[in-house]
């Protein structure tokens, strides 16, 4: 008996044993992974809104027309003029991997001075453009959040002529429509905000303009005005 319950003993302590050594090989206990926040990639898509301020250069340039018994303007060098540009803009961006596509509005005002042209006769004329604007597209390239992009579409822009001397306005204070091309670099911060920098050059549509010579009648001067516009600018806006 004293066997039997001795057998059954050494038998017991030895599979305790096993089990504690099988135990001890086991892989130790592997707390789960923290979740990681996701964070969505940044997109340009969506509409915006800012301003713009920076520099402009205007070019009227004149050639002659019709000229009877009268002398063209002389068009002295260097006569464009540069000044403060300042504005609004809003636009709307819709992006599709890297490329971004868009359209953009713009409304600016500027302050350049007036340009003056002598004749022979004895007049003179002056011109001055005080605000212009666009409606553009947009064709962009996206680096997370910055974005290269070109631009291009249709403008306007004020314009005044006159001859102060002679109390002639010719053309009065009209609106000329054109074209604009340039391009840019945008960067947006994680609240939504973006800055960046553009720039444009812009031409006019030309006019004609015919007025008596103010000096005893002697006749009629006619020339061609052409306009055209380098414009840089620095950009802030909110998307929405």
């Amino acid at each position: 008996m004293w066997r039997s319950a001795r057998i059954v003993l050494l038998a017991t302590t030895a599979c305790i044993t096993s089990l504690s050594v099988q135990a001890a090989d086991l892989p130790a206990r592997v707390d789960p992974a923290a979740p990681v926040a996701y964070v969505p990639a940044f997109s340009w898509t969506g509409f915006y809104l800012g301003g713009a301020l920076g520099w402009i250069q205007t070019n009227p340039e004149y050639t002659t027309g019709a000229l009877l018994l009268g002398t063209p303007f002389v068009v002295t060098p260097g006569s464009s003029k540069n000044g403060l540009s300042y504005g609004i803009l809003s636009g709307y961006n819709y992006q599709i991997g890297q490329l971004v596509l868009g359209v953009e509005g713009d409304f600016t005002g500027w302050t350049v001075g007036k340009i003056r042209y002598t004749a022979v006769t004895g007049d003179f004329l002056t011109a001055q453009s005080k605000w212009g604007g666009s409606i553009r597209g947009r064709l962009g390239y996206a680096a997370d959040r910055a974005l290269f992009y070109v631009t291009g579409g249709a403008a306007f822009v004020s314009n005044e002529t006159s001859i102060p001397l002679t109390g002639i306005s010719i053309g009065g204070d009209d609106t000329r429509l054109g074209w604009t091309v340039g391009g840019g670099f945008d960067y947006a911060f994680p609240n939504n905000w973006f800055t960046g920098v553009e720039y444009r050059y812009s031409q006019y549509e030309s006019k004609t303009f015919i007025y008596p010579i103010p000096v005893l009648n002697l006749g009629l001067v006619g020339f061609k005005q052409e306009l055209s516009s380098n414009q840089v600018t620095a950009r802030l806006g909110y998307k929405f």
